[in-house]
């Protein structure tokens, strides 16, 4: 989650909290909110203040919860960030993306492959989500798991980050809509 994100979570909390305070204010006569509001609203319903206290609570609580989702949300990234001594360098995640794609259908016998990438800022880590087309109908599993360290291997080879997680997704061929075999040129 990006700074101006959280700003704008934050701000949106403080206001819905501001707002159910307003509301008590109105419902039930508080002394020094009650002063400053305006005092012909307020009654003396009993299910009026219940409502009233109810909506607040929820309002007050979700409030809290949306600063705190803004304070302890781990930043997500769509680039990664390198400094050293000899200067600094910045590597995106679409490319990234793209050259994981192309390290799978490489390596992998794979078509349609869709690669996302997950970088978490803070404690460098990566999460990566597959999904690909076996070409030649061998063992599903088998290939998941080689996509699997073909994709850690290139993420630590390219950034030098840890991989939390990697989810593969391999359809067999005779499922996939757009069906091309591999190595069998075509002839018109």
């Amino acid at each position: 989650m990006n700074r101006f994100t959280k700003f704008l979570i934050c701000l949106v909390s403080l206001v819905g909290m501001i707002q159910s305070g307003w509301l008590l204010g109105i419902v039930i006569p508080i002394d020094h909110v009650s002063r400053v509001l305006l005092p012909s609203v307020q009654t003396q319903a009993t299910w009026i203040w219940v409502l009233g206290i109810v909506i607040s609570l929820i309002v007050t609580l979700v409030g809290i919860v949306g600063i705190a989702i803004a304070i302890f949300a781990p930043r997500k990234a769509d680039r990664l960030r390198f400094n050293s001594p000899n200067g600094k360098l910045s590597i995106s995640k679409p490319a990234v993306e793209k050259i994981l794609r192309n390290a799978i259908m490489e390596q992998g016998n794979v078509n349609d492959v869709t690669v996302k990438l997950k970088l978490r800022t803070k404690n460098r880590v990566a999460t990566v989500h597959v999904t690909a087309v076996d070409k030649l109908n061998h063992d599903l599993v088998k290939l998941g798991e080689d996509i699997q360290t073909i994709v850690i291997d290139q993420v630590h080879r390219l950034m030098d980050v840890d991989v939390k997680k990697v989810k593969v997704k391999v359809k067999p061929f005779d499922s996939a809509s757009k069906r091309q075999k591999a190595g069998r040129p075509r002839v018109v």
